[in-house]
């Protein structure tokens, strides 16, 4: 959702929440956004990367793909540009859906494509749920953590992308998906 954000819309276009963008399962992650409400392309961007959150991917969705179906096919478009050939998206929110599946190394094609763009990079550093980004984890010596994103759902677990270096300043990328808690999600990491 982010990456074609990122690739097909100009970061000051105006966007109007709807009643759509709002309709999600209980317990979905929210900006606080409510109908009627106007905001940037860039607000939208920076709370699903940094928030998660789930009514601003729909918005994307809505503006970028002139619809939610015509977005998602947009995704599946991309994700086979990208040779993503373990995934296909049902929804802009990944929340669950039987039809909605990836592979770490597809997670790994995505963010690496996403990785190549500024806005990406320049807002992964935010990321408030990345416990090593607040502190709140420590990654293994010679190991810098420039930024990621998780993600989590009941089928899917406890997830985390990174985008990290290591002594030599190189960059690396490394995925874990499907971490029962979030203490096993950092300590599979940090084996990783």
């Amino acid at each position: 959702t982010a990456l074609l954000a990122m690739e097909y819309n100009q970061p000051d276009t105006q966007v109007t929440i709807t009643e759509e963008d709002l309709a999600l399962e209980d317990g979905s992650q929210m900006s606080g956004l409510a109908v009627g409400d106007t905001v940037t392309m860039d607000q939208l961007f920076h709370a699903l990367l940094i928030y998660s959150a789930n009514d601003a991917a729909m918005a994307i969705a809505r503006q970028v793909g002139g619809s939610v179906e015509n977005f998602v096919q947009m995704m599946n478009d991309k994700a086979a540009s990208l040779a993503m050939t373990g995934t296909h998206f049902a929804n802009p929110h990944g929340l669950h859906d039987e039809n909605h599946y990836t592979t770490a190394y597809d997670v790994y094609l995505m963010l690496y494509a996403a990785y190549q763009h500024t806005e990406f990079q320049n807002t992964i550093y935010l990321s408030s749920t990345d416990k090593y980004l607040t502190g709140e984890k420590n990654a293994p010596e010679n190991v810098t953590v420039l930024g990621g994103k998780t993600g989590t759902t009941d089928e899917a677990g406890s997830c985390l992308a990174l985008v990290s270096q290591n002594a030599y300043g190189e960059p690396f990328i490394s995925v874990i998906l499907h971490a029962s808690t979030k203490v096993e999600l950092y300590e599979d990491m940090n084996t990783l």
